[in-house]
């Protein structure tokens, strides 16, 4: 069974892919051919590296040393409670000094930005803390 997971999960993604790509048709007719397909190869693409990854990592592994231990769980663990009070302080402070400037609404995409960006700092982070 360990040998026909990829096959499961290639089938299972690609018949998901094309349950989702009937309902967009459904849903918008007119959608754009190129805008499906760099989904559609995006999806496979992101599906593959992380396939590769864990492949490479399992052939990488020859010694029964765990990658994290409980210090490193603890570290993760502090690093995550520290961030979680700057990024809410921070994110307050932005929102106090937009009140401040007079202004009265956020683009969405400009939240967004701000979300990502954030999100990928505390990944960042996460990883650091997970090496040392």
């Amino acid at each position: 069974m360990k040998k026909k997971w990829p096959i499961i999960l290639a089938i299972t993604v690609v018949c998901s892919m094309s349950i989702g790509f009937y309902l967009v048709k459904l849903l918008v007719p007119d959608l754009p051919v190129g805008t499906v397909t760099a989904g559609i190869s995006g999806s496979v693409l992101g599906v593959g590296i992380a396939i590769g990854t864990a492949k490479f990592r399992e052939s990488r592994k020859s010694h029964n040393v765990p990658d994290v231990d409980e210090r490193t769980w603890i570290n993760i663990k502090n690093f995550y409670a520290y961030s979680l009070y700057i990024s809410l302080f921070g994110s307050m402070l932005l929102v106090c000094v937009l009140f401040a400037l007079g202004v009265e609404t956020i683009e969405l995409g400009a939240l967004s930005i701000y979300l990502l960006a954030l999100f990928m700092l505390l990944v960042i982070g996460t990883l650091v803390v997970k090496r040392q």
